[in-house]
Order: structure tokens, then sequence, then C-alpha cells
């Protein structure tokens, strides 16, 4: 992985007596880690975090990319400037957002090509191919290249072609490279994604479940699965506030009807207020399936009463209040009224059941 050496002591504080070395990993790392494992056909290539170059700790400060199977393996459709065209031994030298290219990186990607041709005895040097990702080419990295026999090309917007020493050699600037087609995840590895998450080009369907499996890994880095234990991460903060304003961003380009899809009703409903449960419905859909009390519930009787014509509000009273009505006001209302409220009455004097009379106690 890719990392820094720090020393402290045990109280946080630097003493010469007693120092021990952290090694401190960039979490920028393991996201182009696991961006490179989802965009490599499957089954074709081995994704190597970190090697061992010797019996010490000493571990190149490189992705390696090794061919698994014999043959041509599919072209991939995703991040081609990055993983099209790879050797049988593709060395990724990465710089994240918040590095540049220094003069050493030249010299030391050459130094660990050179201590892999040894390690992983490798006869032919031209079975290993390098890779350089990094934000912006500078001129003391292309002085550097220069220095040792290397010219670049420019190849397409933000890749470059040469060749250090025996060993091909591509530089991807990912700045300008994420804005092409298929290269868009790209710009999670570059300056904008800290200054900017939200500038993120718009992601094909493809680099979006990319993504969502991107989340998955900047998640562990927070909070590592039970049994791993959690390193120290350069831009671990940054990393994860990152990918959080993305994923904000990103929802909120996605159409409604795609959000809600799948879920349940009431976990569309969640949290809604009722009136916003009912914004946009007619008023019949508002009242659609419900029963005539639960119309009526909580409301007051005038506005029980509210919009109704004098015949069609008499018909709303209890069987009570209409026989408490005189004769001669029934007779004022329609004809069509009165036949339904002697209809109502004749029928509730039929539900009741008769009052047993109780019997006359014998005369004295």
């Amino acid at each position: 992985m890719a990392k820094a050496a720090r020393t402290t002591t045990k109280s946080g504080t630097r003493s010469p007596q007693g120092r021990r070395r952290v090694r401190v990993y960039t979490a920028w790392h393991p996201v182009l880690v696991a961006l490179l494992e989802h965009v490599l056909p499957a089954g074709w290539y081995q994704c190597i975090s970190e090697f061992q170059l010797a019996r010490e700790p000493l571990r190149v400060d490189l992705v390696i990319l090794r061919r698994r199977r014999r043959g041509a393996p599919p072209r991939p459709s995703l991040l081609t400037s990055v993983v099209g065209g790879l050797a049988e031994h593709t060395l990724v030298h990465f710089k994240g957002p918040t590095d540049e290219l220094e003069r050493d990186d030249a010299r030391m990607l050459l130094a660990y090509a050179l201590q892999y041709l040894v390690v992983a005895e490798i006869e032919d040097p031209a079975s290993v191919a390098l890779r350089v990702l990094a934000p912006r080419l500078t001129p003391r990295f292309v002085e550097a290249l220069r220095s040792l026999g290397c010219a670049l090309t420019p190849t397409g917007p933000g890749t470059h072609e040469g060749r250090l020493c025996v060993f091909p050699l591509r530089v991807v600037e990912t700045v300008p490279a994420n804005a092409r087609e298929g290269d868009h995840l790209l710009y999670t590895v570059t300056p904008g994604m800290v200054a900017d998450p939200g500038g993120i080009p718009a992601l094909s369907p493809a680099e979006i479940a990319v993504f969502w499996a991107l989340l998955e890994h900047v998640e562990q880095l927070r909070r590592p699965l039970p049994g791993q234990r959690k390193r120290h991460m350069k831009d671990e903060k940054r990393v994860v506030e990152s990918f959080e304003k993305v994923l904000t961003r990103l929802v909120a380009r996605v159409p409604p009807k795609q959000r809600l899809a799948g879920l349940a009703p009431e976990q569309r409903l969640a949290g809604l207020a009722p009136e916003q449960r009912l914004a946009g419905l007619a008023p019949e859909q508002r009242l659609a399936g419900l029963t005539p009390e639960q119309l009526l519930a909580g409301l007051a009787p005038e506005q029980r009463l509210a919009g109704l014509t004098e015949a069609q509000a008499v018909l709303a009273l209890p069987d009570a209040m209409l026989r408490a009505l005189s004769a001669e006001y029934i007779a004022t209302l329609p004809r069509e009224t009165q036949a339904a409220i002697q209809k109502r009455l004749g029928a509730a004097s039929r539900r009741r059941p008769a009052r047993r009379r109780k019997p006359r106690s014998p005369s004295r």
C-alpha cells in the first residue's frame, strides 16, 4: 500500500530514544485497488496491492496487475486509459488527489521495476509494463524521466506514452482523463473529489454499479470488519467525506420514480406529514377507500353539512332527530326527500323490538 513512515513514541511525542516506526497508509490507495478490481475482466488478472521486494519489510509503492491466463482477454469497457493494453505484469504507480509527481518518482519507478524482475523471477523484461496515475504531469517529473532517457508523447486527452529503459510506460493524468467517456470514475481519485465532490461527471449505469462498490470499501476504511485491524490512513477523513458528498449529489440526480422503485408503500411515506402525503392528489383520490364514518371523522357539525342543500342536510340527520321534525316542516320538503324520510323511519320502527306491556294487577 502507498505509505509514509513516521516516527512516534508511545506518549505521542518525538524522542531520540525508544522511537518506533508507524506505517501510515494513504486511504486513496485502497480506493484505486477496488476500482481496478471492478473494471478488470473477471478471472484474467490478479490485482496485488502490495509486493514484498526483499526479506526485510520493503514493499513496492505500486499496484501490480498480473495476468492469470493465456490468450487475449476481453477488452475492458471502463477505465481503458488505465487498464487497456495490459502486459503480463503491469506495475501501476499512483499519486492520489493530495499528492504530486516528484523527481524521485521517476527514479523509484525504474528501481521498483528492476527489483520486481529479480524477486518475481521474470526472464523477459518485455513482459513488464509501467503505468503512472497522477492528477497532473509536473515539469520536474518529466525532466527526471528525460534524464533517464524517457521522452513522453501525448496519445490522447490526459494520456502519454514512452519507454523507461526497456519498460513501456503510460502516464495517465486523472484530471483531464476523467472527462472521457468510460473514464469518469477517475474523478474519484482527483483533487476535484476533495474540493468539489459534486462536480463528478454523469456516470453511466455500469459506472454507478462500480461506484456503489467503492462506497462499500470506503465504509470499511472507517469501520473495519470484525477481526480486521484498523490501519493508520492518511487522508482518511477526506476520503470518507468526499464519497458521502458525491453520494448525496448522485441521489439528487436520480429521478423520483427510480429512487422509489422497489420500496414498500410505508417506506415511501415514512417521515411525511399527512398534508405532504395528500399533496398533489385529487379530492376523489384522497377519499378513495374511506368509509362514510372515516370521511366525517374529526369534522365539526357545520363542516359536515357545508355545501349540502336543505334536503340533503335533513337526510344527514340521525333517525331520532328526524322523528322530532314536525309534519308541517316535512311537508315543505321535496317529495323524494319526504319519501326517503318515511322509508327510514318506517324501517327504524320495524327494527325496534316491541315493548312488553306490564300485566295489569287484579282489581281489588
